[in-house]
């Protein structure tokens, strides 16, 4: 058996796997420890407002989206109108399901970090590139466009989440961690696709689906006119100016964002994006 056919057996059972996984609708996984320690730190502030209790929860990618599928239950949404960003559904819950929540899914988090942590860096990398997407999203949107910035913010914290649930579904295949550029190579294909299925339980927006999936592809639109315009223009600012550390024999295309309108937005903008990076990572 050839070393082409071996690594293709090794991804096709790896994926085969996750496929299984994901199709039994009990999705929970580790992203990164940091995030979900420094939520539950800001979480024991009893004066805590909604605008910091927003920002504190959207340090840890998979929080936000459980919280707004519970805004979105029949329970909490009889209206049926549906909210699509981090602070509408805080308001709509209330600071105890939040809580509550947090709570939850910290212990689910902390007890399952041993999954992610022989891939520390990579999830490090993961989470402050999120940030920094989210973060560049929101300023994008609300300087160039009439979309509603918050939920560019969570669809640009959300948008490579497929990358942590890869990360911690390959600690339990010992071939793949031996073959970092194969896992590699694997997770740059198919995370954005993983991303949607994952985020597709949580009832999300199409609008945010869409940016999940093809935000690594789209065209690079600006002005943009759609979410998933605003996520492929701050994923490639955002992988322009912190590429991620691939090992040396890995080739990857980093496709420039060249337009000086852009450009210039950022510029003037640089001090906002500091300030709310600052506040995502506490």
């Amino acid at each position: 058996m050839t070393d082409a056919t071996t690594s293709g057996q090794r991804a096709y059972e790896f994926l085969k796997a996750l496929a299984s996984d994901l199709s039994s609708k009990q999705i929970s996984f580790p992203t990164f420890t940091g995030a979900t320690i420094r939520v539950r730190t800001a979480l024991a502030d009893p004066a805590i407002d909604v605008e910091r209790l927003a920002r504190a929860i959207s340090a840890e990618p998979l929080l936000p989206a459980r919280l707004i599928h519970i805004a979105n239950s029949v329970a909490l949404n009889p209206g049926g109108k549906a909210v699509t960003d981090v602070r509408s559904a805080v308001m709509r819950v209330g600071h105890d399901i939040v809580r509550s929540t947090a709570v939850t899914l910290a212990m689910e988090q902390l007890k399952a970090a041993k999954d992610v942590q022989v891939f520390h860096e990579q999830a490090e990398w993961s989470w402050r590139h999120s940030l920094e997407v989210a973060a560049i999203a929101y300023v994008i949107t609300r300087k160039s466009s009439r979309l509603n910035p918050d939920e560019a913010l969570f669809a640009g914290l959300v948008h490579d989440i497929g990358r942590f649930y890869l990360l911690s579904r390959a600690s339990a295949y010992p071939e793949l961690v031996n073959h970092p550029d194969e896992l590699d190579a694997l997770i740059q294909e198919w995370h954005a696709s993983i991303g949607q299925a994952v985020l597709h339980e949580f009832e999300l927006s199409e609008a945010t689906l869409r940016a999940v999936s093809e935000h690594e592809h789209h065209p690079a639109v600006y002005p943009p006119r759609q979410l998933v315009d605003v996520i492929t223009l701050a994923n490639r600012v955002a992988v322009q100016a912190n590429p991620p550390r691939y090992p040396s024999h890995v080739e990857r295309d980093i496709v420039p964002v060249d337009n000086p309108g852009l450009a210039q937005s950022l510029t003037e903008s640089a001090e906002e994006i500091r300030a709310l990076l600052t506040a995502l990572r506490g």
